[in-house]
């Protein structure tokens, strides 16, 4: 991730720096991303945006004028229902999104409905953004004097983007196919639909007919309204050249020789008189236990919105912009996997403190801050292992959740005041909260029992009995979370007549973890659990002296 002592933001920054200056012009350096809100809008997704937006903020950092320009591509075709949608959309087929009905009636579009949805997340994750939306440049008559560029060189664009196809994939001979070309794909008057054929084009008027057996025309005149968009290899170029873009990262898909941005390097230049904008491909982001590659239109997609429910803002920048944009990788939002992830977010702040590089340093800084203010992280980053446990022990009650902190806490009587402190621990709190009550299943939660459970005291051998003993006569010692912490990795050591400091051995990890399994049958029927010094804070030492210290003094 690292090359010159520089982070990826740092270079892509420098690379669209040069291309503005290059452009000569003055104008604001242009970040550009563009999603098409053709359903939920999930987490791959959310890579397109926030490498722009990461690139833009680098670039103001340094006091340049930057913008982060983004494309709603909601004039996009609606091509299918996607799963888990009421298949009565089905009609829409073939409409622009924005001209597709929200099934819940509460947007003005089905497109309205994900972008809300989409933004939302955004604006917690400090990600701020000049919006366009293509429902409504294209209607406008914004883009015609570049459509009619493209129109009026329809046949150098055909020959542009034939070079790029590959040959035998057309039953047609290409010098047919050329002739019947138009990069302009209108959408029906009548129906509304782009199932359509431009049947002629004369100065600026379009002719079409459409499959139902619609026929009709639109100026492309300057101020003239339209109905219909460029096909999407020339419209991309186009943009490029419109909105004065320096910076746009793509997909790896479009970055493959023959697709669009190859050809878009050729039609920019060509057609439209302008420079590519630097680029790099961005690998696809994959969650776990689905598919590698998540679609907008596939069913099941996980939105960010639902990251956001177990992790920090601040955790969530950091997973995008801790790899190459190259590099593919896989979020797991299962809850071993939250709760490694939180574990190495704190390490990963710690070493950003003490300055050990200084690409740790600004990439901590990029996730916890941009120039429009802080990202929400929780400001007192008590272990999320111990949050997240104590809230499925307590039933999510934040008064038991703030008396477990406080005893974790070295200097507890220093700790702010009841409302001051869950402030300080806020968003992990609620991030521990949803984890426990909504990432957890009813199978994972941990219920404690109410009365010593006879049948697995039976069960235990002689010396584990033992053990259970010895932990119930020294909870009292010292009854905070590193005390017990020592007494419960403790007792398997004593059992063998060995001192509490013997580095542990692959024998007496193998003992300590069947003595905790053993506690854990005592204290809530199960072999796993939170992990024990929080289990036996949460429960109190009253009830856990009941549930250990019931046990029989004899076998």
């Amino acid at each position: 991730m690292v090359e010159s002592g520089l982070s990826w933001v740092q270079r892509a920054a420098d690379a669209a720096i040069e291309h503005a200056t290059r452009r000569g012009d003055g104008r604001t350096i242009v970040c550009a991303s563009g999603v098409s809100p053709s359903g939920p809008i999930h987490l791959g997704n959310l890579r397109e945006v926030m490498t722009a937006h990461f690139v833009a903020e680098e670039i103001r950092s340094r006091g340049r004028d930057a913008v982060h320009l983004h494309s709603w591509d909601d004039y996009d075709r609606f091509r299918k229902v996607p799963a888990g949608l009421d298949e009565s959309l089905a009609e829409y087929v073939g409409r622009p999104l924005a001209a597709v009905p929200d099934p819940d009636g509460v947007h003005d579009s089905y497109a309205s409905r994900f972008i809300a949805e989409f933004s939302a997340s955004l604006d917690r994750l400090g990600v701020r953004m000049r919006e366009v939306r293509q429902s409504e440049q294209y209607p406008a008559g914004v883009y015609n004097a570049a459509i009619r560029q493209a129109m009026d060189r329809r046949g150098d664009v055909f020959d542009i983007l034939a070079s790029f196809q590959t040959e035998g994939r057309h039953d047609q001979p290409v010098e047919q196919r050329r002739a019947a070309y138009y990069p302009f794909k209108p959408y029906c008057q009548v129906c509304g639909k782009d199932f359509t054929t431009v049947t002629g084009y004369a100065g600026t008027v379009v002719e079409y007919r459409c499959r139902f057996g619609h026929t009709g025309s639109m100026s492309l005149a300057d101020g003239e309204r339209i109905s219909g968009k460029l096909v999407w290899k020339v419209d991309w170029p186009m943009r490029w050249v419109h909105e004065g873009v320096d910076f746009e990262s793509a997909g790896e898909d479009h970055h493959a020789p023959s697709s669009s941005v190859a050809s878009g390097t050729v039609l920019i230049r060509e057609i439209y008189g302008g420079t590519v904008p630097h680029s790099f491909p961005y690998s696809f982001v994959g969650l776990a236990g689905g598919s590698s590659k998540m679609s907008g239109s596939a069913g099941g997609a996980a939105i960010p919105a639902t990251a956001l429910d177990v992790l920090e803002p601040a955790i969530v920048r950091w997973l995008y912009v801790r790899r190459l944009p190259s590099q593919s990788f896989t979020i797991d939002l299962s809850p071993r996997a939250v709760q490694r992830l939180y574990d190495e977010w704190d390490q990963f702040g710690e070493r950003a403190a003490v300055g050990e590089s200084g690409v740790d340093a600004h990439l901590h800084e990029v996730c916890v801050r941009t120039s429009a203010g802080e990202i929400e992280h929780a400001r007192l980053p008590v272990s999320f292992r111990l949050l997240s446990s104590a809230a499925d022990l307590t039933q999510a009650n934040t008064d038991q959740i703030e008396r477990l902190v406080r005893l974790h806490l070295d200097k507890p009587d220093a700790a702010p005041g009841h409302d001051a402190l869950l402030a300080d621990l806020e968003p992990r709190l609620t991030c521990a909260i949803n984890y426990a009550t909504k990432l957890l299943t009813p199978q994972e939660r941990t219920t404690v029992r109410t009365e010593f459970n006879q049948d697995a005291w039976n069960d235990l051998d002689e010396q584990t009995r033992a053990g259970v003993h010895l932990l119930d006569q020294h909870l009292a010692d010292d009854w905070t979370l590193d005390g017990l912490t020592t007494l419960v990795y403790g007792v398997p050591k004593q059992l063998r007549g060995l001192p509490l400091d013997t580095p542990p051995t692959p024998e007496l990890k193998k003992a300590q973890r069947s003595f905790f399994a053993a506690l854990y049958r005592l204290l809530c029927s199960r072999d796993t659990g939170p992990r024990l010094p929080t289990l036996l804070l949460s429960i109190g030492q009253q009830r856990v002296h009941t549930l250990l210290g019931g046990a029989p003094t004899t076998g």
